[in-house]
């Protein structure tokens, strides 16, 4: 807790930090808005000690301004001081009209609910300090600490739902920022709004933050699509692109949800944030792609390719349309390529790329190999787990099962293919983009998801990959670590979700109820050939 206050100490009131000369950068990636810190700091408060809780409650309260105006939309309530210290820097009018501009994009455009006002939680919305009406109040101050602005949550709207009023909190100039006044005024509206609308309609969950910020960051360009503030940001996730997308801050990874409006459309992101109250966040992310036919290992990898052309590597009319103002990727790991082939083992982390660059000296060629991992399971419950792969490369095309071009080809396994995705690029044209189809060596299978949660709502199916022919019969049993037979039944073997062969269970056992948490081994027999395998499950 006292890392916590001095911290926070630090980014609001830095001239009587306890930390001297540890003051945030005005591009300070952990505090460009203070959701997380201001909240924790909010919803922690009993825990600090009285001196703390002393210095933090003027802090934590709504300022008290001279003035105020309604927007001409109506919403909104401004609150400022004319003259001094926190005097806006920048135009009110336009000001007004970022903040309406916000409102007509996020609710009357992209259809989300509007978020609670203050008499949803509080009678007294009346009084001075709840802003003087049921309007949503935004507050203009002198932040000064790199901090854009943080939208501070107040009352829960119903007990146990974690949803709250709120209100925002806007810095007064933006000197120096790298988008200064009332550009970054306008990004930092359509930012903190939609703090707003998630914390009041669906959830806030601090553990997932970094969707918060992912989704709010993008909004940014979404809504006002000329200032661009996010390029401060993403350098950072171009140079490690092996961070798992859960690790990331938020602003550096906007590029994921510009990249999936770009390729399904806005509702894609909504619909994630309606399964966000009972799914955490990466699971949410892989069930609004499923339900839009793909997989998150699959579209993660595309991903990866759109990263790659940047830049200077930027292709005019593919990929990010603003691609050619982002950073060059920056490799995992680069390998001097020694014919005839060469085998990397290598791991990575749940939801992260790993990017090889082969320099081929020989032939002049450069190829770069995009892994992605798309365990989103491992992304919730195993953030600290690597998870090993190896990868070959061939200087013919047919040593490996995946032909690349007359002169490559390339072989990679990986404990569970279904959860990865592989592409290919050689001196910069794509030579092979993955679906993750990947079948499993003869006489082994593999199981997704594993583990399985019941209660998604979309994935109500284990599928068991293994080689066997379309239409054929198979024996299939489940047992407990007991060796208690939970299930059995014949199966037909049928196309999954991933392209590969195998059968789906409906995990249910033999009485039709769902199966108790826990580990289950289950046994596939086709003619003579019997393959066996465990999954976990979570009820």
């Amino acid at each position: 807790m006292d890392s916590l206050f001095n911290e926070f100490v630090n980014l609001r009131v830095p001239e009587i930090s306890p930390e001297p000369g540890t003051q945030p950068q005005i591009i300070d990636e952990g505090h460009k808005c203070g959701l997380e810190i201001v909240n924790a700091i909010a919803f922690n408060f009993d825990m600090f000690d009285n001196d703390q809780q002393l210095l933090l409650k003027p802090l934590l309260q709504r300022p008290v301004t001279a003035t105020s105006f309604v927007t001409p939309g109506g919403f909104f309530r401004v609150h400022y001081d004319p003259t001094g210290p926190n005097a806006p820097g920048y135009d009110l009018n336009l000001f007004a009209e970022a903040l309406d501009s916000t409102y007509k994009f996020e609710i009357d455009f992209l259809g989300y609910d509007t978020p609670p006002g203050d008499s949803a939680t509080n009678p007294n919305i009346h009084s001075e300090e709840y802003g003087g009406d049921n309007r949503y109040d935004v507050y203009i101050g002198n932040l000064g600490s790199g901090l854009y602005g943080f939208t501070k949550f107040e009352y829960e709207v119903e007990e146990g739902s974690n949803r709250f009023s709120s209100y925002m909190m806007i810095d007064n100039d933006f000197v120096n920022y790298f988008s200064p006044g009332i550009s970054g005024a306008q990004v930092t509206v359509a930012h903190e709004f939609h703090h707003s609308i998630q914390g009041g309609n669906y959830i806030f969950r601090s553990e997932d933050t970094f969707f918060y910020e992912i989704t709010s960051t993008a909004m940014e360009e979404f809504v006002f699509d000329d200032v661009n503030d996010y390029y401060a940001y993403i350098p950072s996730y171009f140079n490690n692109p092996e961070t798992p997308l859960q690790r990331t801050t938020g602003y550096n990874t906007a590029t994921w949800n510009i990249f999936l409006r770009d390729n399904f459309d806005y509702d894609i992101i909504k619909r994630q944030w309606e399964l966000m109250p009972s799914l955490r966040a990466m699971i949410a992310i892989n069930n609004s792609i499923f339900e839009y036919g793909s997989s998150f290992a699959r579209e993660f990898n595309r991903y990866g390719i759109w990263m790659y052309f940047t830049n200077y590597r930027a292709v005019s009319g593919k990929y990010f349309e603003e691609g050619v103002n982002y950073p060059l990727i920056v490799p995992t790991s680069v390998v001097q390529f020694t014919p005839p082939s060469q085998i990397l083992n290598m791991s990575g982390k749940a939801a992260s790329h790993t990017f090889i660059t082969f320099v081929i000296q020989g032939n002049n060629d450069s190829l770069v190999t995009i892994v992605s991992n798309g365990d989103v399971q491992n992304a919730v419950i195993g953030l600290n787990n690597f998870f090993d792969f190896n990868y070959t490369l061939y200087s013919d095309s047919s040593s490996g099962d995946r032909f690349l071009t007359e002169n490559y080809s390339s072989m990679f396994r990986a404990g569970n293919p279904a959860l990865w995705s592989v592409s290919e690029i050689l001196n910069n044209l794509l030579v092979r983009e993955d679906d993750a189809s990947f079948s499993p060596p003869e006489g082994s299978t593999f199981a997704f998801p594993n583990p399985f949660t019941y209660g998604n709502g979309i994935i109500e199916n284990i599928n068991f990959s293994f080689n066997g022919r379309n239409g054929e019969k198979v024996d299939f049993a489940v047992y407990s670590t007991s060796m208690n037979l939970v299930y059995s039944s014949e199966h037909f073997v049928g196309p999954l979700t991933n392209n590969s062969l195998g059968l789906k269970w409906d995990v249910r056992g033999n009485d039709g109820e769902k199966l108790a948490s826990g580990v289950y081994i289950y046994v596939i027999q086709k003619s003579d050939e019997i393959t066996k395998g465990k999954v976990v499950i979570f009820n």
